[in-house]
């Protein structure tokens, strides 16, 4: 049985699939599987995944009706023979030394998961990158129990994605954790809070392994989405079962952020792709967005120190709804 199953969901890909399975196959430790699910992609993904497959044994190829992200990722989990787990999007790539290194900070500590930092490509539609950002965790380890634990926007995000964390598989199992099957946006959000409720330490690996590409394409995250302010709710409701969990300190700051965050997203979501929706209807949108019970809650506890904060706080706090529909509009 392999040290690792990398695990890769594959969907219309064709163009950036080579790289991502490169930089898996290029790892400077060998003892891993690479679990390529085919989830219903109708471009040429899955020849491509073969014609790596018939060289190197260790990738191993399935192919499924298209479920969305969270199916996929659950159904090579289902799959994986690995010690540890790491889930991979095939549209980026990763730098050699990621299994190593965690690996060697999982085993010595005798933990769960460890978390990484990332590095943001912006590319052109060339391909060739504009900038690169680097996203590292400032922090080692959180520990449950601890009393002066407080979170920040930064590493609050950082714990969000699940392509930047090392598993260990027997604690998935234990817990029987699973994606949730349907959702979109948040499905990254909603399983990690699953596991940090259902863990003792969070250990931090200061260094950057994973290159997240951004590209001036549309993708999910550039789509528009009828269902953003249910799936930012779900997403307060799982953040909130964690922080309680942990006893985070500064909860109301972190709830109050989230929940701002989402309607700032939704807005934007709103008035920045194609959609159907009526003046009236995009303006009842925000209505139920400003009223909802949480935002009137926790918009108090909102003390953004940049002035696009400021502005939606104040949008938020005294119901400004046809402003923030004129601003929205004009700056989308």
């Amino acid at each position: 049985m392999p040290i690792f199953s990398v695990i890769l969901p594959c969907y219309n890909v064709e163009r950036f699939l080579p790289r991502a399975i490169e930089s898996v196959l290029s790892q400077s430790y060998t003892d891993f599987e690479l679990l390529v699910v085919i989830d219903g992609s109708p471009d040429n993904s899955c020849q491509i995944v073969e014609s790596y497959a018939q060289k190197d044994h260790r990738i191993k190829v399935f192919e499924k009706e298209n479920g969305g992200l969270s199916d996929a990722r659950n159904y090579g989990l289902e799959r994986a023979t690995g010690q540890f787990i790491y889930f991979m999007d095939s549209d980026d790539w990763i730098e050699p030394d990621l299994l190593a290194e965690n690996l060697k900070i999982i085993e010595t500590e005798n933990i769960d998961l460890v978390i990484f930092g990332y590095i943001q490509d912006d590319e052109d539609e060339q391909g060739n990158v504009l900038q690169s950002t680097s996203v590292a965790p400032q922090i080692s380890r959180l520990t449950k129990g601890n009393e002066n634990i407080a979170l920040d926007e930064h590493h609050l995000g950082l714990m969000g994605y699940a392509w930047n964390k090392i598993y260990r598989k027997s604690f998935i199992d234990q817990y029987h954790l699973r994606f949730e099957k349907g959702i979109s946006l948040v499905e990254d959000v909603l399983f990690n809070a699953l596991i940090y409720r259902s863990s003792n330490v969070i250990r931090f690996n200061p260094k950057t392994y994973y290159h997240y590409i951004n590209r001036p394409v549309v993708t999910l995250m550039k789509t528009f989405h009828y269902g953003s302010f249910e799936l930012q709710k779900k997403k307060l409701t799982a953040i909130k079962l964690f922080l309680e969990e942990w006893n985070v300190q500064n909860q109301k700051e972190v709830l109050s952020f989230i929940q701002v965050q989402g309607i700032r997203y939704c807005i934007h979501n709103l008035f920045s792709y194609q959609n159907q929706l009526s003046t009236s209807e995009k303006l009842n949108f925000i209505r139920l967005m400003y009223n909802d019970a949480d935002t009137v809650k926790l918009i108090e506890d909102y003390n953004p120190d940049f002035l696009n904060g400021k502005i939606y706080k104040f949008l938020i706090k005294y119901k400004g709804i046809r402003a923030t529909y004129i601003m929205a509009k004009i700056l989308k």
